[in-house]
Order: C-alpha cells, then sequence, then structure tokens
C-alpha cells in the first residue's frame, strides 16, 4: 500500500520550497527558525518591547521583491544560511528606534551596568593576544551569555578562560558575573557586531572552511592558520562565534506554538492554499 503522507521537510528541502513560495514549506521554516531567532532578540534587544514584530519585519524583508533577500541567502548548509538570517535581523533590530532608544535598543544601561562604554577599539584590546577559544569565550560572555551557556556552545569549561575573564575587571565588570543569558549593553554590541560584518579583506576564508574546521572534517594543517586569521581578525572572529551560536540555539531553544507560527506567515506572501472539496474536508 502506498504511504501518501508528505515526506518531512529538510533544511534543503525549506530552502528550495520556501522560495516557490510554498505555505507548508514557510510553516516548516518558521517552526525550525522561529525559536532562534527569538532567543537571539531576547539576547541582543532585550528592551524592545516587540520582539515578535522585530521577526515579523524580518521575515518581510526576506520576502520583499519576490523573495529576493531570502534567494540571496546561503544554500550550501543550515548553519551558513542561519548565519545569513541571523546578519539581517540583527540589522532589523538596529533599524528600529522607539523613542527613547537608539538603533532600536535601550541606549542607556541600567544603574552599574555599562561602567564604559564598549566599542570595536575596546573590544580589540581586550581580545588581543589571546588564543581563539579564549577569544570566543570572552567574545560570548561580552555578548551577555553565562558560563554554562558558554560550555554548551564551546564544549569547554570557561574556567579555562579566567585570566581572559579578569580583562573585564577594569572597565566591564558587569560581564563577570552573569546569572542569566542578557547583553548587558546592547546598543554598543550591535554597534560592534555590524562593524564587524563590514570589515572583510581579501584573504578572509569563506564562511563553509569555518563549519569545515567546527566539525574536525580538515586536519591540523588546514585548521592551524585558519584559526590564526579568525584570532586576528574580528570580520571573521564575529562570523566564526555567529556560526557557534546559530547552531547551538537551532537546537535547544524553546518551540513556539501553532498559533504563533500562523501569526508570522501573515507576514510572508505564500502561494494561496488549494480549497479541499468537501468530501476531503470530511475525510481529510
Amino acid at each position: 500500500m502506498t504511504d501518501n503522507k508528505p515526506a518531512p521537510y529538510t533544511f534543503h528541502k525549506v530552502r528550495e520550497q520556501c522560495e516557490r513560495p510554498d505555505a507548508d514549506a514557510w510553516r516548516a521554516f518558521l517552526n525550525f527558525y522561529s525559536p532562534l531567532c527569538l532567543h537571539l532578540l531576547g539576547m541582543y534587544a532585550p528592551d524592545v518591547a516587540a520582539a515578535p514584530h522585530v521577526w515579523g519585519k524580518t521575515l518581510g524583508t526576506l520576502a520583499e521583491n519576490n523573495f529576493e533577500r531570502f534567494r540571496g541567502t546561503s544554500r550550501q548548509s543550515e548553519r551558513e544560511f542561519l548565519a545569513d538570517v541571523r546578519a539581517l535581523l540583527l540589522d532589523t533590530v538596529m533599524g528600529e528606534a522607539p523613542e527613547g532608544t537608539a538603533n532600536g535598543v535601550d541606549a542607556t544601561a541600567p544603574e552599574g551596568v555599562a561602567e564604559r562604554l564598549l566599542d570595536a577599539e575596546k573590544l580589540g584590546k581586550l581580545l588581543e593576544g589571546l588564543p581563539l577559544l579564549h577569544q570566543e569565550m570572552l567574545f560570548f560572555r561580552l555578548a551577555g551569555y553565562t558560563d554554562a551557556s558558554i560550555e554548551k556552545m564551546l564544549r569547554f569549561a570557561p574556567r579555562v578562560a579566567e585570566r581572559a575573564f579578569e580583562r573585564l575587571a577594569a572597565d566591564f565588570a558587569a560581564a563577570q558575573n552573569l546569572e542569566k543569558d542578557r547583553c548587558p549593553w546592547p546598543a554598543e554590541w550591535l554597534g560592534i557586531l555590524r562593524e564587524a560584518r563590514g570589515g572583510k579583506k581579501e584573504n578572509c576564508p569563506q564562511l563553509h572552511q569555518f563549519l569545515r574546521v567546527q566539525d574536525g572534517q580538515v586536519s591540523w594543517y588546514d585548521k592551524e592558520p585558519l584559526e590564526k586569521h579568525v584570532a586576528g581578525c574580528l570580520y571573521c572572529l564575529e562570523r566564526w562565534t555567529a556560526l557557534r551560536e546559530v547552531g547551538h540555539w537551532r537546537r535547544v531553544a524553546p518551540a513556539i506554538s501553532p498559533a504563533q507560527v500562523e501569526e508570522f506567515l501573515r507576514a510572508v506572501p505564500v502561494a494561496p492554499e488549494p480549497k479541499k472539496s468537501l468530501l476531503r474536508r470530511m475525510f481529510g
């Protein structure tokens, strides 16, 4: 007997059929990736009251001009694709500017949180001379992640980078003892991430090479020079850590409800679904 049930959606199937645009594929997309993007909004735009609105606006941007932005995202792998979506999401946050905020997030940090403004130059000094693993840990700590989340993302205990974290004591002590995942200085951090994404150089590796290193698919001979480059390039460190971040939270961020899926689907001009006959409505 033939099984007429639809095949499960995979990244590549969703990626292909969302361009048509197929409503069920977009539902799968929203089920897969809304949890991750809502987590990112909670991290980097904690003071934006309408985080679902920002995700809806990002979806609308992906769908503009016959899905032009969506068609331009990576097709090679899910994590590369999600790094593209993440960049667009964070740029969308930067474009949101409700009254009393700057760049879409609260410009005034709570008392005792942002002792001194964080910028790319200060970040560079904090990272200078550290091994790549320690740079990753310091980067994620400044982003607002707790020790527990850093350990899950990197599979190393943050205590190995204890000396690196000591660099925060003078000016950025708020990032030393975080009790929950939340960026202490979202406006400044989003600005740094945007500046980093604009700093590509001719010798910067392709994102797929980072994935192969992170997945253990290259030899030490190939791994060492690439990691050395990442440790000296803020553009590549931002992309390198973005792959770590989206890969982890894609797996563990809490699912959303079917009602939320349908709400987000309104932001996408999907093809109308064919009407079912009376018999199909009765018997499926």
